[in-house]
């Protein structure tokens, strides 16, 4: 079901520090190797048919990856972002 979003297809989390492993174009937004972004949330379009997940950068600027229905998540956020460091709730 492409226009549900369920908390096991989310494979980040919220807090989380990720860092871009290379350059890439995604649908909204470029990212360069190197970079580290937060991880903030997930949105649905279903009108474009897509999930945006959505990090700020260090700038405080909001950046999107936006993968079409049928994408899996899970399997390609590790070819494109590495965990840098855990949620600072999950420290706790």
């Amino acid at each position: 079901m492409g226009n549900v979003i369920r908390p096991h297809d989310i494979p980040f989390v919220v807090g989380a520090r990720y860092r871009v492993r290379r350059d890439f174009e995604a649908m909204r937004d470029r990212f360069k190797a190197g970079e580290e972004l937060v991880y903030q949330d997930c949105a649905l379009s279903i009108y474009h048919g897509c999930k945006g997940y959505f990090f700020r950068d260090e700038a405080g600027a909001i950046r999107s990856w936006d993968l079409y229905d049928g994408e899996d998540s899970h399997a390609l956020w590790p070819d494109v972002f590495d965990l840098v460091s855990p949620s600072p709730a999950s420290k706790r």
